[in-house]
């Protein structure tokens, strides 16, 4: 008696591709364990930002108070209200060095760890999982990625963890003083946080568009100069030329769209920021 031949297993049902944003928020979370071996310095740099940030709003308010009191009240400033915006102005100086000197340090430490990282994922991987691609395209690609977190790190992190106290303690102060201030300004932002949500999808898009036309510019001008005896031998320099010419505008085009919308963004993110502070002054 045979036994039934043995059925081929089913093919495994590939799992459905997440979401972009939950792409984007999981890419986001994986950039932060690498901090865990720099605590230290990410609470020194987190501290730092705060206070230059709490100097800056002390410094703006306490600037706004003594103008608005000498016009309506036509009262100069005491020389210890002098004194103490000096203190400020020095502060938020020191500060601010100290602040970026920490968090450049701490991106710096991490970028080099993510180098060995890299170089250890390249060995183990090489040469069965290069996909018939040479090594050294595929370290330069990802070194360039890595350069490219140096913003994160070293911009990002400690300032958004700094501007979301200051922001609480703002909000509480101005609930305790009047809560209808809140109206002002808790609006403003929400927005101010939701716009970047709100634009992550095309920025993505605006992103890979530019970075597509650099490749493509960066390709073809490696293979025009390596193939530049060809190109004579055979005639076909001026068509390269007009192929390189085309590349550059494409690569102009793109980062035109890029850095418009970009520019608009920020003008947008400014105009709610200044409508916050006439709503809080009108409300006052």
């Amino acid at each position: 008696m045979t036994s039934p031949p043995p059925q081929a297993p089913a093919d495994p049902v590939p799992a459905a591709p997440a979401a972009p944003d939950e792409a984007g928020t999981g890419a986001l979370r994986s950039l932060l364990p690498v901090l865990g071996a720099h605590r230290a310095t990410v609470l020194r740099t987190c501290l730092a930002a705060l206070v230059d940030q709490a100097a800056l709003v002390a410094l703006v308010t306490l600037a706004a108070y003594t103008v608005g009191t000498a016009v309506t009240e036509h009262r100069p400033p005491t020389t210890a209200t002098v004194a103490v915006l000096i203190g400020l102005v020095l502060l938020r100086a020191l500060a601010t060095w100290r602040e970026m000197d920490l968090s450049h340090d701490l991106a710096y430490r991490v970028l080099a760890e993510l180098r060995v990282r890299v170089f250890d994922g390249l060995a183990r991987s090489a040469p069965a999982r290069i996909a018939g691609r040479r090594s050294g395209d595929l370290a330069a690609t990802a070194l360039g990625d890595v350069e490219a977190l140096e913003f994160f790190y070293a911009h990002a992190i400690a300032q958004l963890l700094a501007s979301g106290m200051v922001f609480a303690v703002s909000a509480a102060v101005l609930a305790a003083l009047g809560p209808w201030l809140l109206l002002a300004v808790v609006p403003a932002a929400l927005l101010l946080m939701w716009s970047p949500l709100f634009e992550a999808r095309g920025r993505a898009e605006r992103g890979a568009r530019t970075r597509s036309a650099l490749a493509e510019v960066s390709s073809e001008t490696v293979e025009s100069v390596d193939g530049l005896r060809e190109l004579l031998m055979a005639g076909a320099l001026n068509r390269r030329r007009a192929r390189l010419r085309s590349a550059g505008r494409g690569l102009a085009r793109a980062q035109r769209a890029e850095q418009s919308w970009e520019t608009g963004a920020g003008a947008t993110r400014d105009l709610l920021v200044v409508a916050a502070v006439i709503g809080v002054v009108a409300a006052a």
